[in-house]
Protein backbone atom coordinates (compact mmCIF):
# COMPACT_ATOMS: atom_id res chain seq x y z
CA UNK A 1 0.00 0.00 0.00
CA UNK A 2 1.42 3.10 -0.71
CA UNK A 3 1.76 6.42 1.50
CA UNK A 4 -1.31 8.25 -0.65
CA UNK A 5 -3.25 5.04 -0.17
CA UNK A 6 -2.54 5.10 3.81
CA UNK A 7 -2.68 8.63 4.41
CA UNK A 8 -6.70 8.56 2.71
CA UNK A 9 -7.71 5.06 4.25
CA UNK A 10 -6.31 7.46 7.72
CA UNK A 11 -8.18 10.14 6.79
CA UNK A 12 -11.65 7.76 6.00
CA UNK A 13 -11.19 5.95 9.62
CA UNK A 14 -10.70 9.04 11.17
CA UNK A 15 -14.17 10.31 9.23
CA UNK A 16 -16.34 7.28 10.19
CA UNK A 17 -15.00 7.74 13.60
CA UNK A 18 -15.95 11.09 14.52
CA UNK A 19 -19.58 10.31 12.08
CA UNK A 20 -19.79 7.83 14.83
CA UNK A 21 -19.23 9.67 17.70
CA UNK A 22 -21.62 12.63 15.84
CA UNK A 23 -24.21 9.81 15.54
CA UNK A 24 -24.11 8.39 18.86
CA UNK A 25 -24.47 12.18 20.28
CA UNK A 26 -27.45 12.65 18.24
CA UNK A 27 -29.05 9.00 19.26
CA UNK A 28 -28.66 9.95 23.35
CA UNK A 29 -30.35 13.86 22.22
CA UNK A 30 -33.05 12.01 20.74
CA UNK A 31 -33.62 9.36 23.20
CA UNK A 32 -33.69 12.75 25.95
CA UNK A 33 -36.37 14.76 23.49
CA UNK A 34 -38.17 11.26 23.38
CA UNK A 35 -38.31 11.03 27.07
CA UNK A 36 -38.89 14.85 27.61
CA UNK A 37 -42.00 14.39 24.73
CA UNK A 38 -43.39 11.82 26.93
CA UNK A 39 -43.66 13.75 29.85
CA UNK A 40 -44.81 16.66 28.38
CA UNK A 41 -48.15 14.40 26.55
CA UNK A 42 -48.34 13.41 30.26
CA UNK A 43 -49.05 16.47 31.43
CA UNK A 44 -51.16 17.55 28.81
CA UNK A 45 -53.54 14.94 28.90
CA UNK A 46 -53.74 15.57 33.20
CA UNK A 47 -54.36 19.58 32.26
CA UNK A 48 -57.32 18.61 29.28
CA UNK A 49 -58.60 16.07 32.02
CA UNK A 50 -58.42 19.11 34.65
CA UNK A 51 -60.08 21.53 31.98
CA UNK A 52 -62.80 18.85 31.64
CA UNK A 53 -63.91 18.71 34.96
CA UNK A 54 -63.81 22.88 35.66
CA UNK A 55 -65.63 22.88 32.46
CA UNK A 56 -68.39 20.60 33.44
CA UNK A 57 -71.74 22.55 34.42
CA UNK A 58 -73.12 22.56 37.83
CA UNK A 59 -75.45 20.46 39.06
CA UNK A 60 -78.96 21.85 38.03
CA UNK A 61 -80.55 22.44 42.09
CA UNK A 62 -83.86 23.41 43.00
CA UNK A 63 -84.53 26.92 44.69
CA UNK A 64 -87.86 24.80 46.62
CA UNK A 65 -84.95 22.45 48.01
CA UNK A 66 -82.63 24.61 49.45
CA UNK A 67 -82.92 26.78 52.33
CA UNK A 68 -82.67 30.43 52.43
CA UNK A 69 -79.07 31.75 53.84
CA UNK A 70 -80.65 33.28 56.86
CA UNK A 71 -81.72 29.60 58.25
Amino acid sequence: MSTNDSDRLINLEMAVAHLQHDFETLHGVALELQTELRELTQRLMRIEQRMERVEEPPEARSPDEERPPHW
